[in-house]
């Protein structure tokens, strides 16, 4: 019976290596890869407006604040009253960055205390991207949040 000594220790923790980069690699290969939006280029062009009304909504005295309601399973968004006028109207948006088909799409419909609650017991668990769209006397605001449910 031969003996283990270091040479046979280096060969066996270099082959062990390579073995286990080649696996990472070859199921980083096997995972499919979706775009977040087909329109990315226009997307890109415009993106200087995006900014505007991300820094809008960031200079609100009060910001938009969304919150995980554990209870309810769903997503609770809450305006500050000072924006609530009757010329707000938006959208709220869920991307799932990796499965462009389970995207979900909202219609911002507020209470009067400026609030809107959305179910998300149905989706799939994971990481999404909330963006909450909305114009309020004439201006454009958007608020994003990385979010996991």
């Amino acid at each position: 019976m031969k003996k283990f000594n270091w040479g046979t220790g280096i060969i066996l923790a270099v082959t062990l290596f390579v073995i286990a980069t080649l696996s990472v690699v070859s199921y980083l290969i096997s995972l499919d890869f979706y775009l977040v939006s087909n329109d990315h280029y226009q997307e890109g062009v415009e993106y200087q407006q995006t900014i505007d009304k991300k820094q809008r909504a960031e200079n609100l005295e009060n910001p938009v604040v969304v919150l995980f309601d554990e209870p309810t399973v769903s997503i609770k968004l809450m305006f500050p009253k000072e924006i609530l006028t009757d010329s707000l109207s938006g959208n709220v948006t869920f991307y799932r960055p990796n499965n462009p088909e389970l995207d979900k799409r909202f219609k911002l419909d507020l209470d009067q205390e400026g609030r809107q609650s959305i179910p998300v017991g149905e989706f799939e668990e994971g990481r999404w991207k909330l963006t909450v769209e909305w114009e309020s006397d004439s201006l454009l605001y958007i608020e994003e949040k990385n979010i996991f449910i």
